[in-house]
């Protein structure tokens, strides 16, 4: 394997996109200065033009919310879906489109560095596992990347969270239903 598992800002969305075209499935390390912007610009295109995407955060922020509405702007996201650790539902609904088909829960045991991307394309998948930051962090972050079809590879990096997901969209709704209803 080629010694381009160390992953730089200046280069990243070229070295990638050839890494997980060449081998489907990596890690890579980064000094904290990799963001999220970096990581999606590298990889969303391997995945198609019509993506759904999930990530899973302990915190989202105006800056990466924002490069999801230009995404839906430029009529690349169609759904998307995000996990946090505590409520941001607020925030993120102020800044995304109305439009845009989205679920947002949170799990209070989401850890600190914790960082799930997941981008279902028409063409294929795109996985990144590891810290996702808006802004440059630095420190030895790890990450582990993964390009393909398979659904037994999809299934045992997203299962857990797709979970939450599920458990944490359906006891919201529950608690919505059981909601006093506001008179007018």
């Amino acid at each position: 394997m080629e010694k381009f598992n160390y992953q730089e800002p200046c280069c990243i969305e070229r070295t990638l996109p050839q890494l997980l075209k060449k081998y489907e499935w990596m890690p890579f390390q980064t000094n904290g200065d990799v963001t999220v912007e970096k990581i999606l610009k590298a990889v969303s295109h391997l995945a198609g033009n019509n993506l759904d995407i999930t990530i899973c955060l302990p915190a989202i922020d105006v800056i990466i919310l924002r490069i999801f509405a230009w995404y839906h702007k430029r009529g690349w996201l169609k759904s998307l879906n995000i996990l946090t650790a505590t409520d941001q539902s607020e925030l993120i609904r102020n800044e995304l489109p109305k439009e845009l088909t989205l679920t947002i829960v949170d799990s209070a045991d989401i850890p600190d560095n914790y960082g799930l991307l997941v981008i279902k394309g028409e063409q294929s998948n795109v996985i990144v596992n590891g810290p996702l930051y808006a802004a440059v962090t630095p420190g030895i972050c790890s990450y582990t990347a993964y390009f393909g079809k398979d659904p037994d590879r999809i299934s045992q990096l997203t299962d857990t969270i797709n979970a939450r997901i599920r458990v944490a969209d359906a006891k919201k709704k529950k608690a919505a239903k059981k909601a006093p209803k506001k008179s007018a």
